[in-house]
């Protein structure tokens, strides 16, 4: 079996830190060219990102802060996590506060429960759990001790945690126990493993709706659907091929977009048994996509924000102020409010029609411009 070198939350978050000069890309820089080329625009990337210093508007946040994922608290603010422990707390008006957790590794993913408690998932199969007051964080055990990537919930309160090699495990209230949750990895990369080797993927996030069907994406272009039954099955990927790090399901189950490397955008609209490809922004990764009202988002690399009406004409996007240097990594919808995350203390709270005013009068915006 080849070893791979463990991505994180996404590879803009991993490459980030010293140490790592490789990512996701690896997997698949076998012995076609283009592989190899894909591999080195990551990493020159890396190095950009590791030396940016943008001008903060918030003062809590450091120009070496990376945020990684944020969630909704009851309360209607925001808390975010990052590297070296860091969890911020905010409001909708952007005034923020540090939380002193005495955690100091890589936190990449938080989620806040109906139930009213507060997950943090970090490296190494860190677990904690809170309740809303957030002073007092209990260590969960779980086994593998991988990193953990993403928390998603169902509307039964049912929470899953996905992260690296193939980690998948399931809770239900009061959270005290997590089981693993078995999927048949020798079925779903069968032509992953003849080519590359017999190795798990890193699962990196999930999407549901509200029939509770479950996508969850990641490595060898996979995305893995649950229905209302608890079937699983490989509706995208399992070869050597772009990762996924995002993903949208509509309410029916038919329309689902998928978002990951080279600027990849997959669709399909008869849920998984074709798919249209296009590649919206080429050399840059995206990870993550939305959906408000009739409004799709997709956030990437460089500060850019994609959006579409359509989801098929996509508009580029960017922040009046901000260099394109860095990523937007994660966002988190509340009514028509939508908080964007990434590095140098990236943290923007914005609206709908914001958004929608930049498609169609792009020169009325106050807020966005052009990537042009």
């Amino acid at each position: 079996m080849k070893k791979r070198i463990c991505t994180r939350r996404v590879i803009a978050s991993l490459l980030v830190f010293a140490g790592f000069s490789q990512a996701s890309g690896v997997l698949w820089a076998v012995e076609a060219q283009q592989k190899v080329d894909i591999r080195n625009g990551s990493m020159g990337l890396a190095h950009i990102k590791s030396n940016q210093l943008d001008d903060l508007e918030n003062p809590v946040l450091k120009p070496r802060d990376s945020l990684f994922d944020i969630t909704q608290l009851a309360d209607q603010s925001y808390l975010m996590v990052g590297n070296d422990g860091l969890i911020i707390k905010a409001s909708k008006k952007q005034a923020a506060e540090r939380l002193d957790s005495n955690i100091n590794h890589d936190l990449f993913s938080t989620h806040a429960t109906k139930q009213g408690d507060v997950f943090l998932g970090g490296a190494n199969g860190s677990l904690y759990k809170s309740k809303d007051h957030l002073t007092n964080w209990s260590k969960q055990i779980i086994a593998p001790n991988e990193s953990i990537f993403n928390f998603i919930e169902l509307s039964t309160a049912e929470v899953l945690l996905s992260g690296s090699y193939g980690l998948l495990m399931s809770s239900r209230p009061p959270y005290q126990q997590w089981e693993a949750v078995n999927i048949p990895w020798a079925d779903f990369l069968k032509e992953a493993w003849n080519e590359f080797g017999e190795a798990a993927p890193h699962l990196y996030a999930g999407c549901t709706n509200q029939r509770d069907e479950l996508l969850v994406v990641g490595e060898f272009g996979l995305a893995l659907k649950r229905d209302t039954d608890g079937q699983w099955s490989k509706i995208h990927g399992g070869a050597i091929e772009p990762a996924i790090y995002g993903c949208q399901l509509s309410n029916n189950g038919k329309n689902i977009i998928l978002v990951g490397q080279q600027g990849m955008v997959y669709q399909t609209s008869n849920g998984g048994d074709s798919w249209v490809e296009k590649s919206i922004s080429k050399g840059s990764d995206l990870y993550k996509v939305e959906k408000i009202k009739d409004l799709f988002i997709i956030l990437g690399d460089k500060k850019k924000i994609y959006t579409s009406l359509t989801s098929s004409d996509w508009v580029c996007q960017r922040f009046i102020g901000d260099r394109p240097l860095g990523w937007f990594v994660d966002m988190a919808v509340q009514g028509e409010d939508i908080a964007i995350i990434g590095s140098n203390g990236g943290f923007k709270v914005t609206s709908y029609a914001s958004f929608v005013t930049a498609i169609n009068q792009l020169n009325n915006s106050k807020e966005l411009v052009s990537c042009e």
